[in-house]
């Protein structure tokens, strides 16, 4: 009697490359955290957006502006080509990625916040007053800050370090 051996599929063609152990495919936690940053960038993306829309219904478009969209354009370029390292296994990338996004990057997010609560802001007012553009804006700094530490954290899982080690020969390289 014929014996039929079957072999679990995985449900999608990046989990068939991790099935098979190729060489090269990053694990799921890093996956993650490529994706959080992306998501992180995004949501940066979109809250400029935001704000130059208004700047520029309310004043035009203004020297200030265009330096403004510049240097934002530069960094969330930068932003998303260090993601793309990371995601190729440079492990330096992920030394950059906590320092100008993890470090700074969410500083800029929190301590103004921090500090609106701290001068005694009001949530609620702040929402009862908001326009649909800043509820929108609210909406997406709140993805963007959570975005952050999820992306962190996915970064330094073991399965990210040990991927980044073995692309590199080590774990900064």
């Amino acid at each position: 009697m014929p014996r039929t051996v079957t072999t679990p599929q995985p449900a999608s063609p990046s989990g068939a490359l991790e099935a098979r152990g190729e060489p090269g495919s990053a694990p799921r936690a890093l996956r993650i955290a490529c994706l959080f940053w992306l998501v992180a960038i995004g949501a940066g993306v979109v809250e400029s957006v935001i704000g130059a829309t208004g700047m520029l219904l309310d004043e035009g478009m203004t020297a200030g502006l265009a330096a403004a969209i510049a240097l934002r354009v530069a960094v969330y370029s930068g932003a998303a080509a260090l993601v793309l390292l990371l995601y190729r296994g440079r492990a330096w990338a992920r030394i950059a990625l906590t320092v100008l996004l993890g470090v700074i990057g969410f500083g800029t997010l929190v301590v103004p916040l921090a500090a609106w609560f701290a001068g005694g802001g009001d949530p609620a007012a702040a929402l009862a007053q908001a326009d649909g553009a800043r509820l929108a804006y609210f909406a997406v700094r709140a993805v963007h800050i959570a975005a952050v530490p999820v992306a962190l954290a996915a970064m330094f899982l073991p399965a990210s370090g040990a991927y980044l080690a073995s692309r590199t020969g080590g774990a900064n390289g």
